[in-house]
């Protein structure tokens, strides 16, 4: 099997350009003409807007422009690309490029944008059974699997982060689950099932569903989210489903993370809550988009969560311009060395008198009673974990954390 050597990227049935990859393995992306006349810029500023074939940088996507390294897994989604080319093509992780793997995404990746020829067709529609893709998820991650599930390869394939997680069609009246790579039967949506990693908590579910709960009290756009209970082996299981803002209906919304606008490597330290906000105020040029961003960052210190890096923010765009994403990913979580990945005033662990002055820089009002609202829902924690059952030990041992942090807060 020969390795792939270019490709057209399409964005609703548009094309948009082109990419192939040189003899040295340097990958260029050449925008179409009629795209240019008619589309929009996939990333302001940072993917220049013309007709003239654009490099990408060596690091950190491997030569890869940010916004198609988007459409790219990484973590669990990356671990089934390798296995399943390993098995089709025989490549080890080494020989695997870019342009290879997202042929192997074709249509089916995370966003709107779409390549073609794929090497990975999804199967015709068909029902998912969730608890068999539970199992096989931790069979995997234990190495336990000599065989994987052949679902598991596509339905899991796409999404990024670490954790096992799998894109489905589903019935929230019904809970019947599709493949959902095909129109949507009436009464189905999109939406994401985050299994949970090994070694992890059985309560990592119900821990993201009160933090998505917490975060609706403080006011963030969230994305509708729910508990997929479900029988794995002889026990049950709850996994946080979220239904998928890079979809409307059948529709595919173009999705630019913050990693891939910015050409920053999320796997490391590597920016500051002030460069967030200021990407925002760029690309947005909306102060009540910024203000948005500088809510999730309140929420981020004041609920623990530290794995704030550079994928866990983005954005959506359209031709009429461009708006923050619903916030994802919200959970509690230690971080590198205890400190979050995006520092604020490049403080590790922050303060009031750390996030105020922030707010200052990027003219953002009531910035006092931002703090207010959101350490009013993150005082709810008790309340609101025991609603969606978290065990007592793990409601204590964050709400023991939540309240240090808290004091941080406390105005005098």
């Amino acid at each position: 099997m020969q390795h792939v050597e270019a490709l057209r990227v399409f964005l609703a049935g548009r094309q948009v350009g082109r990419l192939s990859i040189a003899s040295r393995g340097q990958i260029y992306f050449q925008y179409d003409n009629s795209w240019l006349d008619s589309g929009f810029d996939l990333s302001p500023g940072t993917l220049p807007f013309e007709a003239l074939p654009t490099v990408g940088p060596p690091e950190p996507f491997s030569g890869l422009h940010g916004a198609l390294n988007d459409s790219l897994p990484d973590g669990w989604g990356l671990l089934l690309m390798d296995r399943a080319m390993q098995s089709r093509f025989g490549w080890s992780r080494e020989d695997i490029t870019p342009l290879d793997r997202l042929a192997y995404i074709g249509d089916r990746g995370m966003g709107a944008l779409e390549y073609q020829p794929e090497l990975e067709s999804a199967a015709p529609e068909h029902a998912i059974d969730i608890a068999e893709l539970a199992a096989a998820s931790q069979a995997v991650l234990s190495g336990q699997a000599h065989k994987i599930v052949a679902d598991l390869y596509i339905q899991g394939g796409s999404p990024g982060g670490a954790r096992p997680k799998i894109t489905v069609a589903w019935n929230p009246k019904t809970n019947a689950c599709l493949s959902g790579f095909s129109r949507l039967p009436a009464g189905f949506e999109h939406w994401m099932v985050k299994f949970r990693g090994v070694p992890e908590s059985r309560d990592a579910g119900r821990i993201e569903m009160a933090y998505a709960q917490m975060a609706a009290d403080a006011g963030l756009c969230v994305p509708e989210a729910r508990l997929m209970e479900v029988k794995v082996g002889k026990s049950k299981e709850a996994f946080f489903a979220v239904r998928r803002f890079d979809r409307s209906g059948d529709e595919k919304n173009h999705v630019l993370s913050l990693s891939g606008y910015l050409g920053a490597d999320h796997r490391l330290p590597s920016l500051d809550y002030q460069h967030i906000l200021a990407a925002t105020q760029r690309l947005t040029r909306d102060v009540s988009e910024v203000a948005r961003a500088f809510r999730l960052m309140v929420f981020n210190v004041l609920t623990h969560n530290k794995d704030d890096h550079a994928k866990n923010f983005a954005f959506i765009g359209t031709p009429a311009g461009w708006s923050l994403s619903p916030a994802y990913d919200l959970t509690y979580s230690a971080g590198m060395g205890d400190e979050h990945t995006s520092s604020v005033g490049g403080k590790g662990n922050p303060g009031l008198a750390d996030v105020l002055p922030l707010a200052g820089n990027f003219l953002i009002k009531n910035a006092a009673n931002v703090v207010d609202e959101v350490r009013a829902a993150v005082a709810k924690w008790p309340k609101i974990a025991s609603k969606w059952q978290v065990s007592v030990k793990a409601i204590q041992a964050i709400g023991s954390r939540l309240k240090v942090i808290d004091k941080g807060f406390q105005r005098n």
